[in-house]
This record gives C-alpha cells, sequence and structure tokens, in this order.
C-alpha cells in the first residue's frame, strides 16, 4: 500500500457541534450565547478557508487549461507546417 504524502498546506479544521438543550427550555445563558457565538465564528473562519482553498484551485486550473490551449495551438501549427512539406513540390 502505498504511504500518503504529507502536505505543506494545515488541515482546515472541523467546526464544534452545538449541544442540544432541552425542547422546553427558551431562555438562553450568556456562557451558552457566548460559546454559539464562538461556534459560528469558528464556521466562519473554516468557510473563509474553504473559499480561499476553491479560489486557489480555480486559478490553478485557469492557468492549466491555458497552457493546454496554448500548448494545443502549438501542436496544430506544427500539423500544418508538416502538411504544407508534404504537400509542397
Amino acid at each position: 500500500m502505498a504511504k500518503r504524502t504529507s502536505s505543506s498546506r494545515p488541515r482546515i479544521p472541523k467546526a464544534r457541534r452545538v449541544t442540544r438543550s432541552p425542547s422546553s427550555r427558551v431562555d438562553v445563558t450568556r456562557g451558552e450565547y457566548n460559546r454559539i457565538i464562538d461556534i459560528l465564528n469558528e464556521r466562519n473562519v473554516i468557510l473563509n478557508r474553504l473559499r480561499e482553498g476553491l479560489e486557489a484551485v480555480e486559478h490553478m486550473c485557469d492557468i492549466q487549461f491555458k497552457r493546454m490551449a496554448q500548448l494545443q495551438a502549438d501542436v496544430d501549427e506544427i500539423k500544418r507546417a508538416q502538411e504544407r512539406m508534404k504537400v509542397g513540390p
């Protein structure tokens, strides 16, 4: 089995779960409220990091597609030149 190589990029952490309170409760303590806000802020950080990662991947794909298009144009030019040499005198 192949070994996994360690990535130089840090892993994106998973968000903590919010504990469910009994459904009969309607009030929230300040500590519970602060904990929920902290968890939501953590999730926001995680989502922002995911967005940044996705943008980086999209940028790399865009560059690769441009390179492939340039290579295809070069190959087509070589093929046309080869055909001209065959058709020539």
